[in-house]
């Protein structure tokens, strides 16, 4: 097998990663112009909340400034599930857990907590048919960390003529990540694992739909960072690099 065909499917899943962040950032962008195309047949809708006549005659900054549901003072609580985009050895699904307090409706902090499952790919697993060696693989089995959270942008959608509101965070944090690091390399012969714990920075970014004040659907993407030592023919060298792993999830919020 060449090495084109083993290399190829990490990069089509690190591909399709940034693909859904693209349309998270199109969708948060196109909830908030249809929110604005609802209410432009009437903008003194929010002429008691507001008064912004000086600044816009025509009132269509109401549209903007207007949210139904603050998290202002409030806490989030999160449970989600979702599938490891790690790389072409490896597939895996995670488990993901997040506290949060909102200052404003605009910034906030959190705690995130994630553990992961691994197994072969069918990559991994077409290699070692074909042949008696393979790479060493380090995979993230947890991590635990904290982030500041910013909600740059908001807005709603009309779905089958109910209105969906909408939030679109970002999260920026370090976090502690566990892995897990099998250095045989050889088909046949017994795992030899070892686990070491490393520094890291995520990224994460998502839709977050609420369904009423207290719950709300969560989409998220994250990014994880973290330098650790590289493995070469078996063993763990002086020299490190910096591992990622992607993961995409599905989960449910609740603000108290």
């Amino acid at each position: 097998m060449s090495k084109k065909n083993i290399v190829l499917p990490g990069r089509v899943l690190s591909a399709l990663l940034h693909v859904a962040s693209v349309l998270m950032l199109a969708l948060a962008l196109s909830t908030t112009s249809k929110a604005y195309a609802q209410l432009k047949d009437n903008p003194n809708e929010y002429e008691e909340d507001y008064d912004f006549s000086w600044l816009d005659p025509d009132k269509k900054i109401y549209v903007i400034q207007n949210r139904k549901y603050s998290k202002e003072r409030r806490i989030e609580l999160m449970l989600s599930l979702g599938l490891s985009l790690k790389g072409p050895y490896s597939d895996g699904s995670t488990l993901m857990g997040r506290g949060a307090y909102y200052f404003n409706d605009q910034w906030g902090a959190s705690v995130v907590g994630m553990a992961q499952s691994n197994s072969k790919s069918d990559t991994l697993r077409e290699l070692q048919s074909v042949s008696t060696a393979f790479p060493g693989i380090r995979n993230v089995i947890s991590f635990f960390g904290g982030s500041v959270i910013w909600v740059p942008s908001y807005g709603k959608m009309n779905l089958f003529n109910n209105i969906l509101y909408i939030d679109w965070p970002i999260e920026l944090g370090i976090a502690s990540v566990s892995t897990e690091t099998d250095l045989n390399t050889s088909v046949g012969r017994p795992a030899k694992i070892t686990n070491t714990t490393h520094t890291g920075l995520y990224l994460s970014t998502g839709l977050k739909f609420f369904v009423s004040r207290q719950f709300a659907v969560r989409l998220d993407a994250l990014g994880l960072y973290y330098s650790a030592p590289e493995i070469f023919k078996g063993d763990i060298s002086d020299e490190t690099k910096v591992y990622d792993n992607y993961c995409l999830s599905l989960g449910l919020s609740m603000h108290l």
